[in-house]
C-alpha cells in the first residue's frame, strides 16, 4: 500500500517500512451537518460507517460521498462520477495534507472530515463505526440499538476477531505470493468461515435475533465473496453459498432496503479487478459471476 512520509507521496512504499504513522481520532461533536464520510463504495472497511449511518437513518445528519472504483499512481480519487462535494479535492492525498502537511502514514477510506473545522478527524472505520453507533442515537431516525448495552464487550471482541479473520484475512490469501502462505491463509479463512456458519446455526444474526454492530463487520466480506474474492483472490476452498446459515444470514440482510442500497457490485468489481495489477496485470474485469440474492 502506498503512503504519504512527511507529505511526500511514495506510491512504492508500504506502512511497514514507516518509523511511525500519524493518526487522526478526536472527539466528535454531536452536531448536525457537521461531519462528511469519505468512503469508497468497493472498501469494505469503508462499508461499515456508511451501514450504520444508512441503518440509523443518519443521511440527513452526516453527509456521505464515494471517491471513484479506480486507483491510480496516486491511490484514491475523484472523477466526474465521484466527485468531492465537500472540498473539491482531486484524491485523497489532498485532504490528508490539508489536515496536516506533513502527514505520514497511509491514504486510505474511510475518511470522517469535520467541515466546520476543515480537517480529517478520524480515518480508523472501526472507530467511526463504533462511535456513530453507540454515541449518535439521538439524533437517528431509527431507533435501533447497534450496541446494546450489556453486549458491547462481547460485540467489540467479535469485531475484532471478525476484523483479523475475515475482513483482513481474505486480503491475505489474495495477495499471497507462494503456496505455502496461501495454503495456510486460506486454511485459516475457511476455519472462521467454519465457525461463523455453527454460529448462525443457532441464531438468526450474531447476537441473536436483532442486529448488532458486529453484523455490520461481516456482511460487507460477505457481500464481496462471490463477485470478487471467490475469483479475483483465490478464495475458493469452499464456494459461500455452500454454507447454509451464512448464506441465508447474507440473503435476509441485503433484502433490508436500508443495506441493498449500499451495495454496488460493478463498482466492486470495477475496483478490484482494474487496482490490483500485481494479480490482475491486465485490468481484464470477468462477466460473472453473477449473484443470487
Amino acid at each position: 500500500m502506498a503512503v504519504l512520509q512527511h507529505g511526500i507521496w511514495h506510491p512504492n512504499i508500504d506502512a511497514e517500512q514507516l518509523p511511525y504513522e500519524d493518526t487522526f481520532n478526536s472527539n466528535l461533536t454531536l452536531e448536525k451537518n457537521r461531519y462528511h464520510l469519505y468512503m469508497s463504495l468497493a472498501c469494505p472497511f469503508a462499508h461499515r460507517p456508511l451501514l450504520v449511518i444508512k441503518y440509523l437513518g443518519l443521511e440527513d445528519v452526516i453527509s456521505i460521498s464515494s471517491v471513484a472504483a479506480k486507483r491510480d499512481q496516486n491511490g484514491w480519487l475523484f472523477d466526474t462520477v465521484n466527485t468531492d462535494p465537500i472540498t473539491h479535492s482531486q484524491n485523497l492525498i489532498e485532504l490528508h495534507l490539508k489536515t496536516k502537511p506533513d502527514y505520514s502514514g497511509r491514504v486510505t477510506v474511510p475518511i470522517l472530515w469535520d467541515k466546520k473545522e476543515n480537517r480529517i478527524v478520524d480515518n480508523n472505520s472501526s472507530n467511526i463505526a463504533l462511535n456513530l453507533a453507540q454515541h449518535w442515537f439521538s439524533l437517528a431516525k431509527n431507533k435501533h440499538h447497534l450496541v446494546p448495552i450489556g453486549l458491547s464487550e462481547k460485540i467489540i471482541q467479535l469485531n475484532t476477531w471478525i476484523h483479523n479473520n475475515v475482513n483482513r484475512k481474505v486480503y491475505h490469501v489474495g495477495f499471497a505470493t507462494n503456496q505455502h502462505d496461501y495454503d495456510k491463509e486460506s486454511n485459516e479463512l475457511f476455519n472462521a468461515l467454519d465457525r461463523l456458519d455453527l454460529k448462525l446455526g443457532q441464531s438468526k444474526y450474531l447476537h441473536g435475533d436483532v442486529i448488532t454492530l458486529s453484523d455490520f463487520f461481516l456482511l460487507p466480506s460477505l457481500v464481496r465473496f462471490e463477485a470478487v474474492y471467490e475469483v479475483h483472490f483465490k478464495a475458493n476452498k469452499k464456494q459461500l453459498k455452500e454454507y447454509q446459515n451464512l448464506y441465508r444470514y447474507l440473503r435476509d440482510l441485503v433484502q433490508k432496503k436500508c443495506i441493498r442500497e449500499t451495495i454496488d457490485i460493478n463498482h466492486m468489481k470495477l475496483h478490484y479487478y482494474y487496482s490490483h495489477k500485481h494479480i490482475n496485470p491486465f485490468s481484464i474485469i470477468p462477466a460473472g459471476p453473477s449473484v443470487t440474492w
